[in-house]
């Protein structure tokens, strides 16, 4: 059954629609009932008017810097990379927006590798860099790397030297690459793990080669955005330089912590690494030295899941929950016209605020790749539409079940 079967009912401000998704598990095929759709207010038009001292145009003039080439992502705040224009107009309406509560860094939900891929991340460096620069990278990549995060906690990143000849953000034989750049407003800039592969860069300006600080230390700082950690100046305690609350304390407030610019009112002027720097981040990703989890116990079955459909903008497709084994691979990859978003969640149905993925690009063209976390037995899949014309997409999902 596709959204053409659908059944449309009313209820206040809500449209609510049935639909189905076919699925095929070990060889059968089968109809899995879909909830709803649900308008909800345009994001565009809903910045608070009591907040807007400071408009868009004037945000992006004054304090975003838009990387020049293809591809290039918007830099805020110095070295924190925002993936989108659609990105950065939300991190707008949150500054703009009263204050809220103190939520996690992605919808809710950690952004941070799982406990598998944190110990299994590679990359590359690219030939781009002059002899004597990729041999500083190496170096310092290596000092940040084995003196400091993963002494700290159960991390490892690994240096494929083979894939430098291709270091580029295509290469899908590491997880990241390390390319040089020039003229840029930072030193170097980095990436969260929910960025897609395109977005997952470190990006290292030739200013970074003359600077007073330490490359081991500005490195150090960028790979620990790499492993989902923020500035540390966003606290309230530092009294300058807020950025937004999407976060989460691992430690009390650092002033000195490596991931604290100094010029924001920072105690600290070397970019090392703290105590509490190493507290953090064993709090986040656990003690070194762990071995990895045991892969899930076998007997499921493995399932995939097809659906086709058109949502509006700001209405919600939601499908009803499938039933997962935790430790498992769930994976949803969304194609289709115009730009419709794709949401997964974890044993709710997703909002625009709580979600454990949403890629947000710009497009219908997008992917959630996860692994189901402990005590988690059912995925809920949300899509909604962004573009003023009607989007068309088609869902792919497959997945472990009992």
């Amino acid at each position: 059954m596709n959204v053409e079967d659908w059944k449309l009912g009313r209820e206040k401000t809500r449209s609510i629609v049935a639909a189905s998704l076919a699925m095929v598990v070990a060889g059968c095929g089968s109809n899995l009932d879909i909830d709803a759709t649900i308008d909800t207010p345009d994001q565009m038009e809903t910045v608070q008017a009591n907040s807007v001292d400071l408009t868009y145009e004037d945000f992006v003039q004054q304090y975003v810097y838009k990387e020049p080439w293809e591809g290039g992502v918007y830099i805020y705040d110095g070295d924190t990379p925002v993936a989108n224009e659609k990105q950065l107009y939300e991190l707008y309406q949150k500054l703009v927006s009263p204050p809220s509560l103190i939520v996690n860094t992605v919808g809710g939900s950690d952004d941070k590798w799982s406990a598998s891929q944190a110990v299994s991340l590679t990359y590359c460096i690219s030939n781009s860099f002059t002899a004597s620069q990729k041999s500083a990278v190496i170096s310092a990549m290596q000092t940040a790397l084995e003196g400091g995060w993963e002494t700290f906690a159960n991390v490892n990143l690994t240096y494929d030297s083979s894939q430098d000849s291709n270091c580029t953000a295509t290469n899908n034989n590491v997880t990241f690459d390390v390319r040089p750049v020039s003229g840029q407003s930072y030193l170097a800039r980095a990436f969260f793990p929910s960025y897609s592969r395109s977005q997952r860069n470190i990006l290292i300006d030739t200013s970074a080669f003359s600077t007073s600080w330490p490359l081991s230390g500005i490195l150090g700082h960028e790979l620990g955005h790499v492993l989902g950690f923020r500035h540390e100046h966003t606290r309230p305690e530092a009294g300058t330089c807020f950025e937004d609350n999407n976060w989460r304390a691992l430690t009390p407030y650092d002033s000195a912590s490596i991931m604290h610019y100094p010029q924001c009112n920072g105690s600290a002027n070397t970019l090392a690494f703290t105590t509490r720097d190493a507290e953090g981040a064993a709090a986040l990703y656990g003690a070194p030295g762990n071995p990895p989890p045991p892969p899930p116990p076998g007997g499921g079955n493995e399932q995939t899941a097809t659906a086709s459909g058109t949502v509006r903008r700001s209405r919600w497709v939601y499908y009803s929950p499938i039933t997962v084994d935790s430790g498992t691979n769930f994976r949803v990859v969304m194609t289709g016209t115009n730009d419709a978003d794709l949401y997964v969640r974890f044993g709710a149905q997703p909002t625009t605020t709580t979600y454990n993925c949403r890629p947000y690009l710009t497009g219908s063209n997008e992917t959630c790749d996860l692994t189901v976390p402990a005590g988690q037995t059912q995925a809920y899949i949300g899509v909604r539409g962004y573009s003023s014309a009607t989007s068309s997409y088609n869902l792919t999902v497959t997945w472990t079940g009992p």
